[in-house]
């Protein structure tokens, strides 16, 4: 009797734990919800999942919210019992590739005849992007990758019918929907099989990494109409040595990519490269070097050394680590500046230093966030507020070609601040060429 009540009491402490966990998930991935109509029927997803294998199309699993809660909890499963799939506040999202999608039409239509009315969202030159499928519970939803031959994955907007639109939105939290309202870019990713809920699914191998770069995967595609507006008004023929000095930039600009990406440390372009990629999507012929920009706090002192090593030497070292730290570098005869970027209030500033009289200079943007595009072939970041940072660096004339340009007094952003007391200037003055 006594083991009996032992027994009794162990079990309704687990259990009471299990519905414990249950509810704080169920109150933790609702915390932005709305009121839906319906939740997820774990039979769908079991649907889904057997009609991808059927097709051989891999569907992965693509809900960050789920996975990072799975992922934290994985060793949590009770047979029978649904505790993280069933938790989700519409929709449940999976990711499939474009080239699957159109290469194996039977996949969409096996999911119609299972008794899913599917809805699908093209962008406005035919590609798939968006897939909803309702059935009997909340809306599962595909989102399309797009294989890019930079490398990495795109994912289009949700556009299409408002009455498509509407029909959808009443499933969706404010999040998700604003996540799927903009173009997306994530890394190549990886997969491995896991069994979440008893249901066998394809999720990410790295799970931490990719949550991460979903949040940071807005992307923010170049104005073609733009460029060639500019083109048109601007632009005449290049000499033949600005064409070899734009494919050395280009170059010098993938360079530091891959040096910075192996780093981990997250940078921008920025000053003219910016410029040139917001004005014309390319570089600026007459620019001379290649600017990126670096938070200060993502600076590593692994940074030199590795862009010594590999080819790239130090021509400039001018500021310090608390205050104006900005790298040079040169590849044969281009240059690559590196401005470190301070934040100062609601304002973000980097430093100049006037080498011969060690005067200071500041160049205040307004604080910014960081988004994705591709320029020439390269996934790079800019600023997502692009206009806004490029006005407080060139005006509102930034349109307008110049080809004199003064870096101590032509930006509007820039104010003096002070100067280096001479005794510093060792250490804060480095000139290499």
């Amino acid at each position: 009797m006594i083991k009996k009540k032992k027994l009794a009491l162990i079990l309704g402490i687990v259990f009471g734990f299990v519905l414990l966990d249950q509810l704080y998930l169920h109150f933790w991935l609702s915390s932005n919800s709305t009121n839906f109509k319906r939740s997820l029927d774990i039979d769908d997803v079991r649907q889904l999942i057997q009609a991808s294998k059927d097709a051989k199309v891999t569907t992965i699993l693509f809900d960050p919210v789920i996975l990072e809660a799975w992922h934290g909890n994985s060793d949590v499963a009770v047979p029978g019992v649904c505790i993280f799939l069933c938790h989700v506040i519409g929709p449940l999202t999976f990711a499939v590739t474009s080239a699957q999608l159109r290469d194996k039409p039977a996949f969409l239509s096996r999911l119609a005849q299972l008794g899913f009315t599917v809805t699908l969202f093209s962008t406005s030159d035919g590609k798939r992007s968006h897939v909803f499928l309702f059935r009997y519970g909340s809306p599962l939803h595909l989102t399309v990758l797009d294989v890019n031959s930079a490398g990495y994955l795109r994912q289009y907007a949700l556009t299409g019918p408002p009455h498509n639109m509407a029909q959808v939105k009443q499933y969706i939290t404010k999040d998700a929907w604003d996540q799927i309202k903009v173009d997306r870019a994530y890394e190549r990713l990886t997969t491995k099989d896991v069994k979440i809920d008893g249901v066998e699914l394809t999720v990410p191998s790295d799970i931490y990494t990719f949550v991460k770069d979903y949040r940071d995967a807005h992307f923010i595609p170049c104005n073609e109409s733009r460029a060639t507006f500019y083109n048109l008004k601007h632009m005449k023929g290049e000499t033949p040595e600005e064409t070899r000095f734009k494919h050395k930039a280009w170059k010098l600009l993938g360079k530091a990519k891959t040096i910075l990406d192996q780093l981990k440390v997250p940078f921008w372009l920025s000053s003219g490269t910016l410029l040139g990629y917001y004005r014309q999507c390319d570089i600026i012929s007459w620019a001379m070097d290649v600017d990126v920009g670096i938070f200060i706090e993502d600076y590593t002192y692994r940074l030199i050394p590795e862009f010594e090593n590999r080819g790239l030497r130090l021509t400039h070292k001018f500021g310090k680590l608390s205050d104006s730290l900005e790298l040079s570098f040169k590849e044969e005869d281009i240059k690559l500046d590196i401005f470190f970027f301070y934040t100062e209030g609601a304002t973000m500033w980097n430093g100049g230093t006037q080498a011969k009289t060690g005067k200071k200079f500041k160049y205040i943007f307004p604080a910014f966030t960081l988004c994705w595009t591709e320029f020439l072939d390269l996934k790079v970041r800019i600023p997502c507020q692009t206009e806004e940072y490029i006005r407080a660096n060139y005006g509102p004339a930034w349109f307008t070609p110049v080809r004199q340009w003064d870096w101590k007094s032509s930006p509007p952003n820039v104010i003096e601040n002070g100067e280096w007391p001479e005794a510093q200037w060792s250490e804060v003055i480095v000139v290499k060429e």
